[in-house]
């Protein structure tokens, strides 16, 4: 992987953290979104600037390659008119060409092949960049869904904490119990009632002074007791 690639990779990495923490994604997918453009920028830049050395390099190679082939015709013409001491010369400055060439042909190669994976790594990161474009929607969706989701295994966990079972229960006993007592109030006034209702008919009676209502057996000792007294 290429210094370009780690650096994005590592931008990648330090913003998906990020998101993890925020209760707005989308607004660090948003800034996720121009940094990695920004670096595919700064990078575009410095290919370009490599790509501008290797073209640079190949102008030079096709200019030494040039000048060989012309300073060999030259000497071919210089032989056609018997002049060996100008083509000698000539072939000289050919063969001087031709070492250049090929002096300069490995370099140039290794900087286009250079260019040719460059190229492929800006291609990788910006395919990258137009995937997360495209899930950035998705991405946003699912972590709104895991927000609710944790709220509502933390309420859970809260009600689970405060045993509101165990409350429920007390409340409704609470409850059982003030009806128990309601019920109790009422017996004893409505008992309260009927005994104030006995006695306003006793007052109205007034004190029984019937004795209908003495057993026989009573009424034989007393006859008695009257009897010794009378002796």
């Amino acid at each position: 992987m290429s210094v370009f690639r780690k650096l994005f990779k590592v931008g990648e990495a330090k913003a998906n953290e990020l998101v993890e923490k925020l209760e707005k994604p989308e607004l660090m997918l948003d800034q996720a979104i121009r940094d990695k453009e920004k670096a595919i920028r700064e990078a575009r830049a410095r290919v370009q600037s490599i790509i501008a050395t290797e073209r640079q390099s190949k102008a030079t190679l096709d200019k030494e390659k040039n000048n060989h082939e012309l300073w060999e015709q030259r000497a071919q013409k210089a032989l056609e008119l018997n002049d060996e001491k100008l083509a000698t010369q000539a072939l000289a400055r050919s063969e001087t060409h031709q070492k250049n060439h090929h002096t300069l042909l490995p370099t140039w190669r290794l900087q286009r092949k250079s260019v040719d994976n460059l190229k492929n790594e800006l291609a990788a990161m910006q395919e990258e960049l137009d995937e997360l474009k495209r899930n950035k929607d998705i991405i946003i969706a699912q972590s709104k869904v895991a927000d609710v989701k944790k709220s509502i295994y933390e309420a859970k966990a809260s009600i689970g904490k405060n045993n509101a079972g165990d409350l429920i229960a007390r409340m409704k006993a609470k409850a059982d119990r003030a009806s128990f007592e309601a019920d109790a109030a009422q017996e004893l006034a409505d008992d309260s009632a009927s005994r104030s209702l006995e006695s306003q008919f006793e007052k109205l009676e007034g004190p029984s002074t019937s004795t209908s209502t003495v057993s026989p057996s009573v009424k034989a000792k007393l006859e008695a007791m009257k009897a010794k007294l009378n002796k």
